[in-house]
């Protein structure tokens, strides 16, 4: 027999001097109280009730055990009270873990909406370009490209796909000109991603209006996303990258799509939502996904001051289901 059970059954039965009053507050029989009492007193080889016909009372050997009985059980009730707040009370920390793509102005007002909503959530970002596992207790959730996480036993949501477009700065085409053709790329400065190239190759391969163009251009750099734009947006040469990273550059005119026909001919680019469990989320992580689903579904996504109507956490998972 559970011994948590026989102390709850050793408690009530004291607190209320009677076997029926202590079975009828634990919603149980009054002969499975009077088993796990007998059975508690066999274990510590100890008497604690003196049974009559009429009432039920402390032995005095058992008058300290019950005092410590009923604090050991009032404080595990009360951790219990307190893990289950950190489901239905939408505070505590969150650990995210992005891809350095992600870290612009569209990851800045996701990051200011879901605190509008919730505002005592202690939200730790971190940004690393490297594999992340959500089961080694760093980090609760992760927003990162497919192939970063081990997905044997996770949930995944995709955010977004995005195909990987050619950008440059006006300063960089004023003074190298504007390539017409995906063959004159060859003359100027390209900035690509590691997996554009091919191995060992100085080739790049492209689709222009859907046919295969490789490129040998005389001068190249390599490197994460984040450095590429940050030469693409310097005026160091044409970049190659996400569309969803470089959208808002477009559109406040610090780059320029260039040769809008092309694109990268490797896969498109996919970021992805990823969390460890599917039953018992915490509020917070509930309501982040949540949020995140709806922001990214959102038609131009929300603005700056645009706060995402997220309901309030269900019980199960069910509308973001998928596994992997």
């Amino acid at each position: 027999m559970d011994q948590l059970y026989m102390l709850r059954a050793f408690v009530a039965a004291a607190r209320y001097q009677s076997f029926s009053k202590a079975a009828e507050s634990l919603n149980v029989t009054t002969g499975s109280i009077s088993k796990a009492i007998a059975k508690l007193e066999v274990c510590i080889q100890t008497r604690v009730l003196l049974r009559t016909t009429r009432s039920v009372s402390l032995t005095e050997a058992a008058q300290p055990y019950y005092l410590i009985c009923c604090r050991l059980l009032e404080e595990l009730d009360e951790a219990n009270r307190r893990i289950s707040r950190e489901h239905e009370v939408n505070g505590g920390r969150l650990r995210l873990v992005v891809h350095p793509m992600l870290v612009c102005e569209t990851f800045s007002r996701l990051v200011r909406g879901y605190h509008a909503i919730a505002p005592d959530v202690s939200l730790v970002v971190s940004v690393q370009d490297g594999a992340a596992n959500l089961y080694d207790g760093r980090f609760d959730i992760a927003i990162l490209p497919p192939h970063l996480v081990e997905q044997s036993a996770v949930i995944r949501r995709t955010l977004s796909r995005s195909p990987r477009i050619l950008v440059a700065s006006p300063t960089y085409l004023l003074q190298y000109g504007t390539p017409e053709t995906a063959s004159q790329l060859a003359s100027h400065f390209l900035l690509v991603d590691p997996e554009s190239r091919k191995k060992n190759a100085d080739f790049i391969d492209l689709r222009e209006d859907g046919r295969r163009v490789s490129v040998s251009p005389m001068s190249s750099m390599d490197g994460n996303e984040v450095l590429l734009r940050a030469a693409a947006l310097t005026g160091t040469g044409i970049a190659t990258l996400p569309e969803t990273m470089v959208r808002e550059d477009i559109d406040m005119g610090n780059l320029v799509h260039v040769l809008p026909e092309c694109t990268t001919s490797d896969s498109s680019v996919e970021i992805c939502l990823f969390y460890s469990h599917r039953e018992l989320l915490p509020a917070r992580l509930r309501m982040f996904v949540d949020f995140c689903a709806e922001f990214f579904r959102a038609p131009g996504r929300p603005g700056v001051h645009d706060v995402v109507k997220v309901s309030q956490p269900k019980n199960r998972d069910e509308d973001l289901a998928l596994m992997s």
